[in-house]
């Protein structure tokens, strides 16, 4: 599960066997919508031979620039099997045309690489650059998207035979692409050295492979999910035990967090950080207790069970298996999914709003709904319901646009509505732009903290400077 800029909301899909689809949910009428698979794409590119299959889009789907990406993995045991596949397809989901592409239709071979198989997929939105990262050779290669070319970079010489591939890697902005590796669980252990794999490696398009010893981990095992605050300054990540991490990008720093008070025999799969950057939700599930989300507090490391998936659904938490990181709507809710294996049950995706849950536990008990709305004198009124008792920190937008309404630049701000008082003005004037010179139209939005407060209807107001 991934979403785009807007909130839209992309579920990547497969029948576990012969194909792979990619869905999208769109906010306009809650509605998911199927937008494209495999086969379909690569037939019409004339770019699917007989017998070929398309068993997994495993990979989040990633936005960049007005298309969704996804890759294929036909593939996913830690064996020789992918030797007998094709190799691996770039898609693009192009929005602005409803329409599903097989991006390695114009490659050679009509594949990223013979026989690879991708596991994880990253964007580099600086340099306009895919990463990804094969099963079970963990090979890094790197998709070009104006050239529409693949290089298979390879790996650290230190990483030999089969092993975990981290199912989540990121990029700074300086181009380098973090990278682990390997796992302690029995299950997936295949007998990789631990000292190799106990902290964090890199590619650097200008040096290449290297390690980072100073980048410690708690243990052998590979990044599982992470996102970014929203304005890409940090880093939050976690393994599949919940020890969280954070990588600051202008220092290139790195410290170890903590964990929640969970057992870290059951699975961390579910990942999404509060847009004020104060909580972590994440999940556990694939275990003998009901699978159940936890609130995790960044600046003090208490935790505690928000929910259990049953609080929800009764079907939905039958299931084994609960996914889905930075996976956020405009509207302060982020969608997991929940399913198990070969058990002829199709996926349930679930939204959930956190502060709605708090809300009806009684951990929050004044309900705020923040507006924004223009006034007749141009200024924009920030305004909150319910009590006004305490001061209420608010997350908002500028977005630019260019003369043909594309949204083009993004800043970030915040403002506080002080205690007693129910609203905040803004005379557009005293507002910084965001950098983006080609931006002639901007508009102010209000954006949910994803922890305190809920949004109105009213959350955006158009304006010129």
């Amino acid at each position: 599960v991934g979403s785009d800029a807007s909130g839209e909301i992309y579920i990547s899909g497969h029948d576990h066997q012969t194909n792979s689809m990619l869905y999208r949910m769109y906010q306009s009428d809650n509605t998911v919508r199927w937008i494209g698979d495999a086969r379909t794409a690569s037939e019409a590119a004339d770019n699917w031979e007989n017998g070929e299959t398309a068993e997994k889009f495993h990979t989040r789907p990633i936005y960049h620039d007005g298309q969704v990406y996804v890759a294929t993995l036909d593939k996913s045991g830690m064996d020789d099997g992918f030797r007998t596949t094709r190799g691996f397809h770039w898609y693009s989901y192009r929005i602005s045309q409803n329409r599903f592409y097989d991006l390695s239709a114009s490659e050679a071979n009509g594949v990223g690489a013979e026989t690879l198989q991708l596991a994880t997929i990253q964007i580099d939105p600086v340099n306009n650059l895919l990463y990804g990262m094969s099963i079970p050779e963990n090979k890094l290669v790197r998709y070009d998207i104006a050239s529409g070319t693949t290089r298979v970079l390879g790996n650290p010489s230190q990483w030999t035979g089969y092993f975990y591939t981290n199912r989540f890697m990121w990029v700074d902005s300086r181009g380098r692409v973090y990278i682990t590796g390997g796992s302690s669980r029995g299950q997936w252990n295949k007998g990789e050295s631990s000292a190799v794999f106990d902290h964090v490696w890199y590619y650097d398009p200008a040096t290449g492979f290297g390690e980072l010893p100073e980048f410690e981990l708690q243990g052998p095992n590979s990044m599982e999910v992470g996102q970014w605050d929203r304005e890409h300054k940090n880093l939050y990540t976690s393994d599949d035990q919940g020890n969280i991490y954070r990588f600051n990008d202008a220092a290139a720093s790195w410290k170890f967090l903590g964990r929640p008070n969970f057992s870290s025999s059951l699975k961390t799969w579910i990942f999404q950080l509060s847009a004020d950057e104060k909580k972590i939700y994440i999940g556990l599930s694939d275990g003998p207790q009901p699978n159940a989300i936890y609130e995790y507090d960044i600046a003090t490391g208490s935790s505690f069970e928000l929910l259990k998936i049953n609080d929800l659904d009764d079907a939905a938490a039958a299931e084994a298996f609960i996914t889905g990181y930075d996976s956020w709507d405009s509207k302060g809710n982020f969608y997991i999914a929940s399913f198990s294996m070969y058990d002829n049950d199709n996926v349930y995706m679930l939204g959930i709003n956190p502060v709605e849950i708090k809300l009806q536990k009684g951990l929050i008990t004044n309900r705020m709904q923040v507006s924004a709305v223009q006034e007749n004198n141009g200024n924009i009124r920030v305004s909150r319901s319910g009590s006004n008792a305490a001061p209420l920190d608010v997350l908002y937008e500028i977005r630019g646009s260019d003369s043909a309404g594309n949204w083009v630049t993004t800043g970030y701000g915040e403002l506080t509505i002080a205690a007693l008082q129910s609203d905040f003005n803004i005379d557009p004037v005293d507002l910084s732009l965001p950098a983006g010179g080609s931006a002639i139209g901007f508009e102010f939005v209000v954006v949910a903290d994803g922890n305190d407060y809920l949004i109105g209807d009213d959350t955006s107001v158009a304006f010129l400077q």
